[in-house]
């Protein structure tokens, strides 16, 4: 059994993420690194929503999305202008 490359913790302290939508009850999805990929793309993530603050919710609102060794969110906050 092939064992999954381990990626490094700075790789998950600080995720760029922007807002796409609320599609499942609960849960917020987001564009992991947008602007990245085919079609300025990302990767679609879904969130738990009581991690987002109610007023970063809007699609498209930037934010950091903090992760764990498995990829599960941590903690989400607002990106700023500039960082």
């Amino acid at each position: 059994m092939k064992e999954e490359p381990k990626y490094p913790d700075s790789w998950r302290e600080r995720v760029p993420a922007a807002v796409f939508g609320c599609h499942i009850p609960g849960e917020i999805r987001v564009i992991l690194f947008p602007g990245v990929g085919l079609a300025n793309g990302g990767v679609p993530a879904d969130i738990p929503m009581q991690l987002i603050p109610p007023d970063s919710r809007m699609p498209n609102t930037p934010l950091w999305i903090r992760f764990d060794d498995n990829w599960m969110a941590l903690r989400v906050w607002l990106r700023q202008e500039g960082e």
